[in-house]
């Protein structure tokens, strides 16, 4: 094979190589998608029960949620959708990183492939 066909197929290598690395790009953005609305629901219910232990803490009258039971079945539910989110957090953690490995050995051939056309076109 000559030198010049062997460097028309390595662009190709290389190309292929490209589209490669853009959809393992593209399926990682689309997992951090995820995560975000997660961590959004997270941080709202930690503000939302940060705020009802400063309101209940500083109340100087009866609070009639907590006197009827409601406040404690609410905190037990929020603890239980924390967990639930946390929970959830955690996958989407795992295919995140799962991804970035796929995504790291996608940019290593796209990088090496690229390396080699330019030896291949540039000879010492």
């Amino acid at each position: 094979m000559t030198m010049k066909k062997q460097l028309e197929n390595l662009r190709r290598l290389k190309e292929v190589a490209e589209l490669s690395l853009n959809a393992e790009l593209a399926k990682l953005s689309e997992i951090k998608r995820e995560e975000q609305p997660l961590r959004v629901k997270l941080n709202e219910l930690e503000a939302s029960r940060k705020q009802r232990a400063e309101f209940v803490g500083g109340a100087t009258d009866f609070d009639i949620a907590s006197l009827m039971g409601v406040d404690g079945a609410w905190d037990r539910w929020a603890a239980k959708q924390q967990r639930q989110i946390m929970q959830d957090l955690a996958k989407v953690a795992e295919r995140r990183e799962a991804q970035l490995e796929r995504t790291r050995k996608a940019f290593g051939k796209k990088d090496a492939l690229g390396k080699l056309a330019e030896r291949i076109e540039k000879p010492s």
